[in-house]
C-alpha cells in the first residue's frame, strides 16, 4: 500500500515540476496563437482593444472578410513578391556557400578549427550590428564598396536607396550572417558519411567530382532538406534587417510580409488584417514544406 501511495505521489510530483513551463508556454505561445487566429475573423477597433481584458477578444465577427481584404491588398501582394525575391537570392546562395565551405573545411589540416570559428563569428552577432556594418559598407557616398569600385573607375549606386539593389544587399548581408551556422550543419552531415564508401570509390577509380555527385551530395539530401526548411523560415521571417536598413523602402521595394504585418498591427492598429496576413503566411510555409519533403523523400526513396 505504501509503495502504491509513493508511486502516485511520484507521478504527481513530476507534473508539479513541469507545471511552470506549461503555464509559461501556454501564456506566451499557445494563447497568442489562438488569440490571433480568432482575431483574424473579427473587425477589432483599437479603442475596444484598449478597454478589453487579457482573455477577451473584442470586435464584431466578420468571417472571411479580413482574408478577402488582405488578398485584394496590392501592397500585400507586393510584399509576397518581395519576400519570395529575398528567398530566391538568400536560400540558394546560403545553401551552396555553406555546403562548399563545409566540404573545404572537412579536412584534417592545421588551423582548420580557427577558420571554422572565423566563419561562425558573424552568426553570433546581433542583427542590428550586422545591419549597421553593411550599411557602412554599402553607403552611397562614403561606403567601402563604392570606394573600391572608384579605384577601377566605376561609379557605384546608392545601394540602399535603390529599388533595384536594396533587396540584394539585404540578402547578401543575411547570407554573410547565416552561412557559418549552416556550414556547421553540413559539417555534421559530412562527418556521418561512412568512410568505407569513399574507400570503395577510390578502388573503383572514381574521380573527386564523381564522389561528390554520386556519394556526398545524395547522402546529404536529408540534411539539405533541414537546411532548406530553416532557410525558408528565415526568409519568411525577415524583419529586423528591413526595419533597420531600409524601413521597407525605397518605394516599398523591400517591404516583406513580416514587415507589413508589423506595420498593420503596431503602426496602423489593423489587428484583424495583420492576423489574417500572419495565417496566410503560415499556410504558405506549411504547403511549401510539405511539397519539399515529398520531393526529397521521392528522390531518396
Amino acid at each position: 500500500m505504501k509503495k502504491k501511495i509513493r508511486s502516485v505521489i511520484g507521478d504527481w510530483t513530476s507534473y508539479v515540476f513541469i507545471l511552470p513551463s506549461v503555464i509559461i508556454l501556454g501564456l506566451f505561445l499557445v494563447y497568442p496563437v489562438v488569440w490571433s487566429f480568432v482575431a483574424s475573423f473579427k473587425d477589432i477597433k483599437p479603442i475596444a482593444l484598449r478597454n478589453s481584458g487579457l482573455f477577451e477578444i473584442p470586435g464584431a465577427f466578420v468571417g472571411l472578410e479580413q482574408y478577402a481584404r488582405v488578398l485584394q491588398n496590392e501592397l500585400f501582394l507586393k510584399a509576397i513578391f518581395n519576400t519570395i525575391y529575398f528567398g530566391v537570392i538568400f536560400i540558394p546562395i546560403t545553401m551552396f556557400a555553406s555546403a562548399g565551405l563545409a566540404l573545404l573545411l572537412n579536412q584534417k589540416l592545421k588551423g582548420v578549427n580557427l577558420v571554422r570559428t572565423i566563419f561562425f563569428v558573424p552568426y553570433i552577432l546581433s542583427v542590428v550590428s550586422a545591419s549597421l556594418i553593411f550599411m557602412f559598407l554599402f553607403n552611397g557616398d562614403r561606403g567601402l564598396i563604392n570606394a573600391l569600385l572608384n579605384l577601377f573607375g566605376v561609379t557605384g549606386p546608392n545601394w540602399l536607396a535603390s529599388s533595384v539593389w536594396a533587396m540584394p544587399v539585404i540578402a547578401i548581408m543575411t547570407v554573410w550572417k547565416k552561412v557559418g551556422y549552416f556550414m556547421l550543419i553540413y559539417l555534421a552531415g559530412l562527418q556521418n558519411i561512412p568512410k568505407d564508401l569513399y574507400e570503395a570509390a577510390d578502388v573503383d577509380g572514381v574521380t573527386p567530382f564523381q564522389k561528390l555527385r554520386l556519394i556526398t551530395w545524395p547522402l546529404l539530401g536529408r540534411i539539405s532538406l533541414v537546411v532548406f526548411i530553416l532557410l525558408l523560415i528565415d526568409s519568411l521571417n525577415v524583419f529586423q534587417e528591413i526595419y533597420i536598413m531600409t524601413g521597407g523602402g525605397p518605394a516599398d521595394s523591400t517591404t516583406t510580409v513580416p514587415f507589413l504585418i508589423f506595420n498593420e498591427a503596431f503602426k496602423y492598429y489593423r489587428i484583424g488584417t495583420s492576423a489574417a496576413m500572419s495565417y496566410i503566411l503560415f499556410f504558405l510555409v506549411v504547403i511549401i514544406t510539405i511539397i519539399q519533403k515529398k520531393l526529397v523523400d521521392k528522390r531518396l526513396g
